[in-house]
């Protein structure tokens, strides 16, 4: 062989075993995490950039893809395997907060309340899974709203679970797969008992994670487009005061939004 060659092979080589380490090292490595000592606080679910925080009326909720119409959350309201008591009302109002994971963000999911695990639903690619790039290049280029033209939000692969939290309302998180993942893990299944920041799945090797907020636990969100958030430990919310069982304490909420943090790397 040729320097030429060699070179361009020992070069080819070293490519792949960088490509080879990100993908499973920096994706895959899994940090302490210790969530506040507030049981009231409702923590991110995910690593990565919160993409949107939209306002769910009746079941809908708006996307800013094909003139900005609104479409319903189907996963939450028509899981096939959960018990009719278990699924939300069709008419559902909350929030829902995205959270964009990046190349750079610890791929390991954990639930943003303690609960037990109500509900568990997979749904397959429509046709296939779209890329995220889009909404890479939104972020970078701060082009709001983030998840514009992010027709991803609609067709990929995705799974839901659903926690019950002491008060009765239902928290669901969704999984949602990107054109390179592997595979979609969540290690639970209904009727298990999670605790607030217990890890519980991952994503190989993408992607986004949405968290729904029903009005009957919160009433408002504390964070916005563009921040930064840790799973397990960045809060996303606190229970409102009539939420909780009569034994709790009386607090006051929070509805401030809180500003950008330093970035960190775990």
């Amino acid at each position: 062989m040729t320097r030429p060659r060699a070179a361009a092979a020992a070069a080819a080589a070293a490519v792949v075993a960088g490509y080879s380490y990100w993908r499973s090292a920096a994706f895959l490595r899994d940090p302490t995490r210790i969530p506040p000592e507030d049981e009231d606080t409702v923590v991110a679910a995910a690593d990565g950039y919160v993409t949107y925080v939209k306002r769910v009326e009746h079941g809908e909720v708006p996307v800013a893809i094909k003139k900005r119409r609104s479409i319903t959350l189907t996963e939450y309201v028509g899981a096939a395997d959960a018990d009719p008591s278990d699924r939300p009302d069709p008419g559902v109002s909350g929030w829902l907060v995205g959270t964009y994971m990046t190349e750079h963000s610890v791929h390991r999911n954990r639930a943003p309340i303690a609960g037990t695990v109500t509900v568990r639903e997979h749904r397959g690619a429509a046709p296939f899974n779209r890329s995220m790039a889009r909404m890479t290049a939104n972020l970078v280029l701060r082009q709001r709203p983030f998840d514009r033209e992010c027709e991803y939000l609609l067709t990929n692969e995705r799974l839901t679970i659903g926690l019950r939290h002491a008060t009765g309302a239902v928290v669901y998180v969704t999984q949602i797969a990107d054109l390179w993942v592997d595979r979609i893990v969540a290690h639970t299944r209904p009727g298990d008992r999670l605790a607030r920041g217990e890890q519980y799945g991952l994503i190989r090797f993408g992607s986004q994670c949405d968290v729904f907020l029903p009005d009957s636990l919160v009433s408002a969100v504390d964070v916005r487009p563009g921040q930064y958030v840790w799973a397990g430990e960045s809060v996303l919310a606190r229970v409102i005061t009539a939420a909780r069982t009569p034994t709790e304490p009386d607090e006051p909420t929070v509805s401030t939004i809180r500003g950008l943090g330093p970035r960190r790397t775990t």
